[in-house]
């Protein structure tokens, strides 16, 4: 049966995962591997971006699971779900500022060391509440904004001006591997004559609205009839945007150069600027990318 969703536990207690995992896969997801810490969560998204995580709040490590869960919610879009030891007051409202899709107590599904190791005459975990839990943020959260297929985006190999001659039906869409692309674009190959005599630099006509250009590191374009702003809430979180006209690959080692002063950004042989706006959130994934390999 097909998966329903990868699924991202973030949990310290092994038995717990196991048990959490077992129960998942009876239920047709998957499930990335042990993930008791903030750190090895952030390493995980940043290889395969799950479909939903279910967070402990007390995990391993300097962070607490609500660290995580802002982070989820305002830098990578992926929707949660707490599930914890605490039931309190004070926890549950310091939770709710995060977003989360639900908050569960694993007193009230039975979801904890004690009763897992009780035999089978004593309560047993309430998978009903939690399926149903996931089963519903999902659902919530379902709509892909753009068409992402086993890692791959479909793309028109036309290009899209080209639509008002020939009708969308007869411009062919191919997947495009996620790890293929440089950098997504609003600029169209096209250079602007006129504003590039009075630059110091090269100047592109901009693409229609809600439309952008595909370069991958091998220098193909394709295009892809969204906003850059929907496309970022589908890409994994190796993919950074730098500037209103830019999101670029900082994981390919194809497209990938380096920086430059941490005001610029060299891509596929190109020079790209970031911009004040998205600076913070450029070091912030460039430092959690790499860390795994420091």
């Amino acid at each position: 049966m097909k998966s329903k969703g990868h699924i991202l536990v973030v949990e310290d207690k092994s038995l717990i995962y196991k048990r959490i995992k077992m129960l998942l896969k009876e239920h047709h997801y998957t499930v990335e591997d042990y993930t008791p810490s903030v750190k090895e969560a952030i390493a995980n998204i940043n290889k395969i971006k799950p479909d939903l995580v279910l967070l402990d709040i007390d995990l391993k490590g300097e962070h607490k699971g609500t660290y995580l869960g802002e982070l989820l919610s305002s830098k990578y879009n992926i929707p949660f779900i707490y599930v914890t030891d605490f039931d309190d007051n004070q926890t549950f409202y310091e939770g709710l500022k995060t977003k989360h899709g639900d908050f569960i107590s694993k007193n009230k599904i039975n979801l904890n060391e004690e009763n897992l190791r009780i035999i089978q005459t004593k309560p047993h975990l309430d998978e009903e509440r939690l399926i149903r839990s996931i089963q519903t943020v999902l659902e919530q959260n379902k709509k892909k904004p753009v068409p992402i297929i086993k890692n791959s985006i479909l793309a028109y190999v036309d290009y899209v001006k080209k639509t008002k001659e020939l009708g969308v039906d007869e411009l062919t869409q191919v997947p495009i591997a996620l790890k293929e692309i440089a950098f997504f674009t609003t600029d169209s190959e096209e250079v602007d004559e006129d504003k590039t005599k009075n630059s110091n630099k090269t100047i592109y006509v901009k693409l229609q609205r809600n439309n952008a250009r595909i370069q991958t590191w091998l220098k193909k374009s394709y295009i892809v009839p969204s906003s850059l702003s929907v496309i970022l809430k589908s890409m994994p979180n190796y993919f950074v945007r730098i500037n209103d006209y830019y999101i670029v690959n900082i994981d390919s080692e194809f497209s990938l150069q380096g920086r430059i002063n941490g005001k610029y950004i060299k891509v596929a042989d190109q020079v790209l600027e970031i911009s004040d706006r998205y600076k913070a959130d450029v070091e912030h994934k460039i430092e959690n990318l790499y860390q795994k390999i420091r």
